[in-house]
């Protein structure tokens, strides 16, 4: 459909469509892509009103509202997520890395602190250590936050060239992470250690990750991403399951770039190349 009708398509297929996520979703991709934003903050608002107390749509709708730009939209879903959820520590971190990506860098290492020193259910992992990874960047680029709360035996930046973190929506799912250097070595839980130095962190099987592979100092060439669902353990509201994968490079230098990219998988040992990108070249 052409711009003018394209929202006339949309209001005759709804109906059909009004239980589906996906449909949302994949038609606010349309009018973003378009350039119509104004139209497809409008559908994800109908994505967020099935269900109001669903902490696994609210963070649906706003990652998607992130990576469109729209933090100041975001945030009050993810700080509804954490009212829902106070006891999963992505509710925390979700947030922490929202308020960061907004520059509210105090507010954000706060909860990145809940998240890195809470106790937490073991189907989480290690989690703690993921967002104290990101806390330490955010207060060793950001000087003046208070660190007065924190532990000062943890405070510690360790900056890495390359740095690739995948997280999922839904609870109980178990979803690897590989990643594919140039010598065409892969880094994943049946090699948690590469030859050039890449680590992957605990294989998560439960809970909505995040896994990570951390690159102290990354070989240029090109890098893949790849993802594989091997399912999930719990009631879902929607029939996929949404990646979420940040890519950053000169991670905790005054360098660092981030990059987010959203991925939906739809059965259960779907492999997929979530992207690929260069170092020492363009992503």
């Amino acid at each position: 459909a052409g711009d003018a009708g394209r929202y006339a398509v949309y209001l005759d297929q709804r109906p059909g469509h009004v239980d589906s996520p996906a449909f949302f979703l994949d038609v606010a991709d349309v009018f973003f892509d378009r350039n119509q934003d104004e139209l497809a903050l409008r559908v994800l608002s109908n994505l967020v009103e099935m269900n109001l107390e669903s902490r696994q749509i609210l963070r649906i709708a706003a990652y998607r509202l992130i990576r469109s730009g729209q933090v100041d939209l975001a945030l009050p879903l993810l700080r509804k997520v954490l009212v829902l959820a106070p006891f999963e520590p992505q509710s925390w971190r979700d947030l922490g890395l929202a308020l960061a990506t907004r520059g509210d860098r105090q507010e954000a290492v706060d909860a990145l602190r809940e998240t890195a020193t809470r106790e937490w259910d073991a189907r989480f992992g290690d989690i703690d250590l993921t967002a104290l990874a990101e806390l330490n960047a955010l207060v060793a680029t950001a000087p003046g936050i208070d660190t007065s709360r924190i532990d000062p035996r943890v405070l510690r930046n360790l900056p890495l060239a390359l740095r690739v973190v995948l997280s999922w929506d839904a609870d109980n799912t178990d979803i690897d992470l590989w990643v594919v250097d140039p010598d065409g070595e892969k880094t994943y839980y049946g090699r948690p250690l590469s030859w050039q130095g890449g680590r992957l962190s605990s294989d998560f099987t439960g809970g909505y990750g995040p896994e990570t592979v951390s690159l102290k100092v990354a070989k240029p060439g090109r890098y893949e991403v790849r993802a594989q669902f091997y399912g999930h353990r719990q009631q879902v509201v929607s029939a996929y399951t949404t990646l979420m994968l940040r890519l950053s490079t000169d991670f905790g230098t005054a360098a660092q770039k981030d990059e987010d990219i959203l991925l939906r998988l739809t059965g259960t040992k779907d492999e997929v190349l979530v992207g690929s990108f260069e170092v020492g070249g363009t992503r």
